[in-house]
C-alpha cells in the first residue's frame, strides 16, 4: 500500500518505512538512505513500538519535566546555602555559571551526539530513537522533551562530574543551575514548536523559534543551540 509507506524520493527501489507498522524496527534497514529520509519532516505521530507498554513509556508530556526536576534542583540550591555554608551571592553566581554550562552541554550533545551519523543498523536505530524521530516528526508533541529515564542518566552524570571536581556546596549550586538550564531548554524547545510566534512573549523567543524552525526545515547542519544562540555564535554555526 503506497499510502502507508515512506520512500526516499527518487529511489523507489530503496527500503521503505510502512507507517501502518511500528517504525523503530524498520529504520535500520534504510542504511545510508536513512540520512535523507530522516531530514524530510512529516506530520503525524506514528507508532514506534509493538509493545503497548514500551510505546506508552516512550511518550512524555512537556509538563513532566518541570514537575519532576524543579523540586530536585531547588532543593540542591537551598542545601548548598543552608547546610554547606555557601554564601547566597556565591550560590547565585555558581547557579548562573551552571546555566551557562548547560547551554554549552546542550550545544555539544545536539551537535556531536544527536547529529552523529552512525551507519550501522544499530547506530541508525539509536539515532532515530534519540533524535532522528524528532527531525522526522517534529510536531509530535509527546516525543519532544527528554523522557525521565534518559534524562536521569544525563543528570546523574552531570552531578557525579561536578561532585568529583568541586567542593560539595559549590557542586550543588552549580548542579542546580545546570538543572534549571535543562528545564528551560526542554520547555523552550516545546514552546518554539507548539506555540505560535504571535503568542510567544518577547522577541528573544520568537527569534529562537525562527532559528530552530530553520534548523528543522532548511539546514540541519546549523543552529544547534535551542535555548540560547550563544555557542552557535561563538562556534560559527548560527542558523539564518
Amino acid at each position: 500500500m503506497v499510502a502507508s509507506e515512506d520512500r526516499t524520493p527518487g529511489s523507489s527501489s530503496l527500503p521503505a518505512i510502512d507507517r501502518s507498522k511500528p517504525v523503530v524496527a524498520q529504520v535500520g534497514s534504510l542504511g545510508e538512505a536513512y540520512w535523507t529520509w530522516v531530514h524530510e519532516p512529516e506530520p503525524g505521530q506514528p507508532r514506534f513500538f509493538g509493545s503497548g507498554l514500551v510505546e506508552s513509556c516512550s511518550k512524555t508530556p512537556w509538563w513532566v519535566v518541570p514537575l519532576l526536576w524543579l523540586p530536585l534542583f531547588t532543593y540542591c540550591l537551598a542545601a548548598s546555602v543552608a547546610w554547606h555554608a555557601t554564601p547566597p551571592a556565591a550560590a547565585a553566581s555558581l547557579a548562573l555559571l551552571g546555566v551557562l554550562g548547560w547551554q554549552l552541554l546542550e550545544y555539544l550533545i545536539h551537535r556531536f551526539v544527536f547529529h552523529a551519523e552512525l551507519n550501522s543498523r544499530l547506530g541508525i536505530t539509536f539515532h532515530f530513537l534519540f533524535h532522528g524521530c524528532h527531525h522526522k516528526y517534529p510536531m509530535d508533541k509527546l516525543r519532544l522533551v527528554f523522557p525521565p529515564v534518559p534524562a536521569a542518566v544525563v543528570v546523574a552524570a552531570v552531578y557525579g562530574s561536578l561532585v568529583a571536581s568541586l567542593p560539595y556546596g559549590a557542586a550543588l549550586a552549580t548542579f542546580a543551575g545546570m538543572g534549571y538550564g535543562y528545564v528551560a531548554y526542554d520547555c523552550v524547545h516545546y514552546a518554539v514548536h507548539h506555540v505560535p510566534s504571535s503568542a510567544l512573549p518577547g522577541p528573544l523567543l520568537r527569534d529562537l523559534k525562527r532559528r530552530h524552525m530553520n534548523h528543522h526545515y532548511r539546514d540541519h547542519s546549523k543552529g544547534y543551540g535551542i535555548s540560547s544562540v550563544l555557542f552557535d555564535i561563538l562556534l560559527c554555526t548560527q542558523s539564518a
